[in-house]
Protein backbone atom coordinates (compact mmCIF):
# COMPACT_ATOMS: atom_id res chain seq x y z
CA UNK A 1 0.00 0.00 0.00
CA UNK A 2 1.82 3.13 -0.79
CA UNK A 3 1.53 5.42 1.49
CA UNK A 4 2.58 9.30 1.20
CA UNK A 5 4.51 11.61 3.58
CA UNK A 6 4.99 15.75 3.49
CA UNK A 7 8.54 16.91 4.21
CA UNK A 8 9.74 20.52 4.47
CA UNK A 9 13.33 21.73 4.60
CA UNK A 10 14.15 25.51 5.61
CA UNK A 11 16.80 27.74 4.20
CA UNK A 12 19.10 26.30 6.64
CA UNK A 13 18.92 22.46 5.29
CA UNK A 14 16.63 21.62 8.66
CA UNK A 15 14.54 18.66 7.44
CA UNK A 16 11.33 18.31 8.89
CA UNK A 17 7.96 16.02 9.01
CA UNK A 18 5.23 17.15 10.98
CA UNK A 19 7.35 19.92 12.61
CA UNK A 20 9.44 16.87 14.01
CA UNK A 21 13.11 17.53 12.99
CA UNK A 22 14.38 14.43 11.30
CA UNK A 23 18.43 14.35 11.87
CA UNK A 24 19.19 10.40 11.74
CA UNK A 25 22.12 10.10 9.35
CA UNK A 26 21.26 7.08 7.78
CA UNK A 27 17.66 8.41 6.35
CA UNK A 28 19.00 11.60 5.29
CA UNK A 29 21.40 9.90 3.37
CA UNK A 30 18.86 7.87 2.07
CA UNK A 31 16.37 10.82 1.76
CA UNK A 32 18.52 12.84 -0.81
CA UNK A 33 20.15 10.23 -2.82
CA UNK A 34 16.69 9.64 -3.76
CA UNK A 35 15.56 12.77 -4.14
CA UNK A 36 14.17 14.23 -7.75
CA UNK A 37 11.78 16.16 -9.31
CA UNK A 38 7.97 15.57 -9.25
CA UNK A 39 5.57 16.19 -12.29
CA UNK A 40 2.49 15.16 -9.28
CA UNK A 41 -0.20 18.22 -9.71
CA UNK A 42 -1.53 16.73 -6.99
CA UNK A 43 0.90 18.26 -4.80
CA UNK A 44 2.30 21.24 -6.84
CA UNK A 45 3.40 22.78 -3.20
CA UNK A 46 5.76 19.41 -2.86
CA UNK A 47 8.12 20.12 -6.14
CA UNK A 48 10.45 17.02 -4.88
CA UNK A 49 9.80 13.44 -4.05
CA UNK A 50 12.08 11.07 -2.23
CA UNK A 51 10.74 7.23 -3.24
CA UNK A 52 11.54 4.60 -0.76
CA UNK A 53 9.88 1.30 -1.74
CA UNK A 54 6.35 2.01 -1.21
CA UNK A 55 6.60 5.62 0.94
CA UNK A 56 6.44 8.82 -1.28
CA UNK A 57 8.51 11.42 0.66
CA UNK A 58 7.48 14.81 -0.93
CA UNK A 59 9.16 18.00 -0.55
CA UNK A 60 8.13 21.57 0.07
CA UNK A 61 11.57 23.44 0.45
CA UNK A 62 11.90 27.16 2.16
CA UNK A 63 14.14 28.38 -0.78
CA UNK A 64 16.54 25.42 -2.51
CA UNK A 65 15.83 21.96 -1.79
CA UNK A 66 19.70 20.98 -1.65
CA UNK A 67 21.76 23.31 1.44
CA UNK A 68 25.14 23.28 1.32
CA UNK A 69 26.19 23.26 5.31
CA UNK A 70 30.37 22.55 4.93
CA UNK A 71 33.09 22.39 2.79
CA UNK A 72 35.34 19.81 2.58
CA UNK A 73 38.76 20.67 0.49
CA UNK A 74 37.17 21.00 -2.97
CA UNK A 75 33.84 19.15 -2.03
CA UNK A 76 30.61 21.16 -0.91
CA UNK A 77 28.72 18.62 1.92
CA UNK A 78 25.01 18.61 2.01
CA UNK A 79 22.02 16.07 3.55
CA UNK A 80 24.15 14.89 6.86
CA UNK A 81 27.81 15.52 5.11
CA UNK A 82 27.63 12.19 3.44
CA UNK A 83 27.06 13.94 0.10
CA UNK A 84 28.66 16.37 -1.91
CA UNK A 85 29.05 17.68 -5.41
CA UNK A 86 32.61 19.10 -6.65
CA UNK A 87 33.27 22.98 -5.74
CA UNK A 88 33.58 24.79 -8.60
CA UNK A 89 33.93 28.66 -8.31
CA UNK A 90 32.26 29.21 -11.88
CA UNK A 91 29.15 27.44 -10.47
CA UNK A 92 28.75 29.87 -7.53
CA UNK A 93 26.02 32.64 -7.65
CA UNK A 94 24.07 34.83 -5.41
CA UNK A 95 20.88 36.62 -5.30
CA UNK A 96 20.37 40.78 -5.00
CA UNK A 97 19.72 40.14 -1.33
CA UNK A 98 23.16 38.70 -1.02
CA UNK A 99 22.40 34.68 -0.40
CA UNK A 100 24.90 32.74 -2.17
CA UNK A 101 23.89 29.43 -3.85
CA UNK A 102 26.16 27.20 -6.14
CA UNK A 103 24.93 24.35 -8.70
CA UNK A 104 23.14 21.51 -7.12
CA UNK A 105 22.36 17.87 -8.47
CA UNK A 106 18.29 18.55 -7.94
CA UNK A 107 16.90 21.80 -8.48
CA UNK A 108 20.00 23.68 -10.09
CA UNK A 109 20.71 25.43 -7.07
CA UNK A 110 21.73 24.90 -3.61
CA UNK A 111 21.68 27.59 -0.99
CA UNK A 112 25.06 28.27 0.73
CA UNK A 113 24.55 28.56 4.82
CA UNK A 114 25.63 31.99 6.31
CA UNK A 115 28.27 30.09 8.16
CA UNK A 116 29.83 28.46 4.65
CA UNK A 117 28.97 31.79 3.05
CA UNK A 118 31.23 33.82 5.39
CA UNK A 119 34.22 30.79 4.92
CA UNK A 120 34.03 31.23 1.09
CA UNK A 121 33.70 34.95 1.41
CA UNK A 122 37.11 35.62 1.96
CA UNK A 123 38.41 34.35 -1.14
CA UNK A 124 35.35 36.62 -2.99
CA UNK A 125 36.16 40.49 -3.80
CA UNK A 126 34.57 43.14 -5.83
CA UNK A 127 34.75 42.75 -9.91
CA UNK A 128 33.36 46.10 -11.30
CA UNK A 129 29.54 45.49 -10.58
CA UNK A 130 29.65 41.79 -9.52
CA UNK A 131 32.21 39.98 -7.75
CA UNK A 132 34.52 37.58 -8.41
CA UNK A 133 36.30 34.02 -6.45
CA UNK A 134 39.90 34.20 -5.87
CA UNK A 135 41.94 31.21 -7.19
CA UNK A 136 45.06 30.03 -5.02
CA UNK A 137 47.19 30.96 -8.47
CA UNK A 138 45.80 34.66 -8.36
CA UNK A 139 43.18 34.45 -10.78
CA UNK A 140 39.77 35.59 -10.21
CA UNK A 141 36.41 32.87 -11.91
CA UNK A 142 33.52 36.06 -11.78
CA UNK A 143 30.56 34.94 -10.37
CA UNK A 144 27.29 35.79 -12.19
CA UNK A 145 24.42 37.29 -10.41
CA UNK A 146 20.83 35.60 -10.68
CA UNK A 147 19.29 38.81 -11.49
CA UNK A 148 21.63 39.94 -14.14
CA UNK A 149 20.71 42.04 -16.90
CA UNK A 150 20.08 40.63 -20.30
CA UNK A 151 22.24 42.81 -22.12
CA UNK A 152 25.30 42.34 -20.46
CA UNK A 153 27.14 39.02 -21.52
CA UNK A 154 30.03 37.27 -19.72
CA UNK A 155 32.80 36.30 -21.47
CA UNK A 156 34.73 33.50 -19.38
CA UNK A 157 38.45 32.49 -20.61
CA UNK A 158 38.55 29.53 -23.07
CA UNK A 159 39.92 26.16 -21.82
CA UNK A 160 41.49 25.40 -24.90
CA UNK A 161 42.71 29.22 -25.47
CA UNK A 162 46.59 29.67 -24.95
CA UNK A 163 45.85 33.90 -25.26
CA UNK A 164 48.22 35.27 -22.37
CA UNK A 165 45.53 37.73 -21.50
CA UNK A 166 42.16 35.51 -21.84
CA UNK A 167 43.67 31.80 -22.07
CA UNK A 168 42.44 28.73 -19.44
CA UNK A 169 45.24 26.81 -21.22
CA UNK A 170 48.22 28.86 -20.64
CA UNK A 171 49.66 28.80 -17.28
CA UNK A 172 50.99 32.10 -17.62
CA UNK A 173 47.69 33.77 -18.96
CA UNK A 174 46.19 36.63 -16.75
CA UNK A 175 42.95 34.67 -17.30
CA UNK A 176 40.65 37.79 -17.48
CA UNK A 177 37.14 37.50 -18.19
CA UNK A 178 35.05 40.36 -19.65
CA UNK A 179 31.85 42.08 -19.41
CA UNK A 180 29.86 43.16 -22.79
CA UNK A 181 27.44 46.00 -22.51
CA UNK A 182 25.38 44.84 -25.96
CA UNK A 183 23.71 48.15 -25.24
CA UNK A 184 26.48 50.52 -25.23
CA UNK A 185 29.05 48.43 -27.34
CA UNK A 186 31.63 48.41 -25.27
CA UNK A 187 33.96 45.45 -22.86
CA UNK A 188 34.65 46.02 -19.44
CA UNK A 189 37.08 43.96 -17.27
CA UNK A 190 38.32 44.79 -13.73
CA UNK A 191 41.46 43.94 -12.67
CA UNK A 192 43.91 44.16 -9.58
CA UNK A 193 47.21 43.96 -10.52
CA UNK A 194 49.45 41.72 -8.60
CA UNK A 195 53.34 41.97 -7.47
CA UNK A 196 54.08 40.20 -10.34
CA UNK A 197 52.95 42.48 -12.91
CA UNK A 198 55.45 45.45 -11.40
CA UNK A 199 58.45 47.33 -12.95
CA UNK A 200 61.51 48.42 -12.04
CA UNK A 201 60.03 51.33 -10.61
CA UNK A 202 57.38 49.89 -8.26
CA UNK A 203 54.61 50.47 -10.44
CA UNK A 204 52.48 47.91 -13.44
CA UNK A 205 55.34 47.39 -15.96
CA UNK A 206 54.38 49.79 -19.19
CA UNK A 207 54.57 46.67 -21.64
CA UNK A 208 51.86 44.84 -19.35
CA UNK A 209 49.90 48.33 -19.20
CA UNK A 210 49.68 47.77 -23.01
CA UNK A 211 49.21 44.27 -23.15
CA UNK A 212 45.89 44.94 -21.00
CA UNK A 213 44.84 47.59 -23.51
CA UNK A 214 45.59 45.35 -26.55
CA UNK A 215 43.62 43.12 -25.04
CA UNK A 216 40.42 44.55 -24.05
CA UNK A 217 40.25 46.09 -27.63
CA UNK A 218 40.97 43.02 -29.17
CA UNK A 219 37.78 41.39 -27.30
CA UNK A 220 35.84 44.52 -28.84
CA UNK A 221 36.27 42.67 -31.98
CA UNK A 222 36.34 39.33 -30.89
CA UNK A 223 32.62 40.04 -29.60
CA UNK A 224 31.81 40.69 -32.79
CA UNK A 225 32.97 37.59 -34.38
CA UNK A 226 36.17 39.27 -35.55
CA UNK A 227 39.61 37.79 -35.51
CA UNK A 228 42.22 40.45 -36.22
CA UNK A 229 45.63 41.38 -35.01
CA UNK A 230 46.91 44.22 -34.08
CA UNK A 231 48.33 46.30 -36.40
CA UNK A 232 49.65 49.45 -34.31
CA UNK A 233 49.20 50.25 -30.78
CA UNK A 234 49.76 53.74 -29.44
CA UNK A 235 49.57 54.25 -26.00
CA UNK A 236 48.98 57.58 -23.58
CA UNK A 237 50.37 56.89 -19.88
CA UNK A 238 48.60 59.52 -17.90
CA UNK A 239 49.27 58.23 -14.34
CA UNK A 240 51.15 55.66 -12.65
CA UNK A 241 49.17 51.84 -12.06
CA UNK A 242 49.85 50.43 -9.33
CA UNK A 243 49.66 47.39 -7.87
CA UNK A 244 46.94 46.48 -5.37
CA UNK A 245 44.27 48.45 -6.43
CA UNK A 246 41.37 47.73 -8.55
CA UNK A 247 41.66 49.32 -12.54
CA UNK A 248 39.11 49.46 -15.01
CA UNK A 249 39.69 48.56 -18.70
CA UNK A 250 37.28 49.43 -21.56
CA UNK A 251 37.09 49.42 -25.18
CA UNK A 252 34.94 50.66 -28.32
CA UNK A 253 35.04 49.77 -31.50
CA UNK A 254 35.14 53.43 -33.06
CA UNK A 255 35.87 52.76 -37.11
CA UNK A 256 35.71 50.27 -39.54
CA UNK A 257 36.99 50.62 -43.28
CA UNK A 258 37.28 47.18 -45.17
CA UNK A 259 39.58 44.75 -43.25
CA UNK A 260 40.48 47.41 -40.70
CA UNK A 261 38.98 48.17 -37.64
CA UNK A 262 40.19 50.95 -35.39
CA UNK A 263 39.76 50.61 -31.64
CA UNK A 264 40.11 52.96 -28.30
CA UNK A 265 40.68 51.71 -24.93
CA UNK A 266 41.21 53.21 -21.30
CA UNK A 267 42.01 51.88 -18.09
CA UNK A 268 40.87 53.86 -15.32
CA UNK A 269 40.81 54.42 -11.55
CA UNK A 270 37.32 53.15 -10.04
CA UNK A 271 36.72 56.80 -9.63
CA UNK A 272 36.92 57.59 -12.90
CA UNK A 273 40.12 58.94 -13.58
CA UNK A 274 42.10 57.94 -16.52
CA UNK A 275 45.55 55.97 -15.99
CA UNK A 276 46.41 55.16 -19.77
CA UNK A 277 44.34 55.24 -22.84
CA UNK A 278 45.04 54.27 -26.54
CA UNK A 279 44.13 53.67 -29.75
CA UNK A 280 44.93 50.45 -31.72
CA UNK A 281 44.23 49.22 -35.92
CA UNK A 282 43.16 45.96 -36.07
CA UNK A 283 43.45 44.32 -39.42
CA UNK A 284 41.37 40.91 -40.55
CA UNK A 285 43.03 38.71 -42.60
CA UNK A 286 39.99 38.30 -44.65
CA UNK A 287 37.58 40.10 -45.70
CA UNK A 288 34.93 40.60 -42.47
CA UNK A 289 32.99 43.49 -41.81
CA UNK A 290 30.62 44.78 -39.00
CA UNK A 291 28.71 47.29 -38.46
CA UNK A 292 29.17 50.14 -35.99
Amino acid sequence: MKRDYFYHVDARGTLTLDGIIQDDPWFLDLFYRRLAQTANPMFSDYPYVSRCGDEMNYLSPADTPIVYMRRDGDRLLYAAGTLSVPFEPASLTYSSQGVLYHKAPVGTLGRIVPSLAMELSRDIHGWGPWYAYRNTDGSMVVLEPMERQPHLVLLRPRKDNLCVGCGEANSASMKLSFLHDQEAETVHTWIVPGPTMQGALGVVHGGLVSLLLDEVMGKSLSVRGVRAPTASLTVQFRKPMLTGVEYHCLSRLIQVSGRKYLLSGAIQQMDGVTVAESEGLFIAPTSERVSL
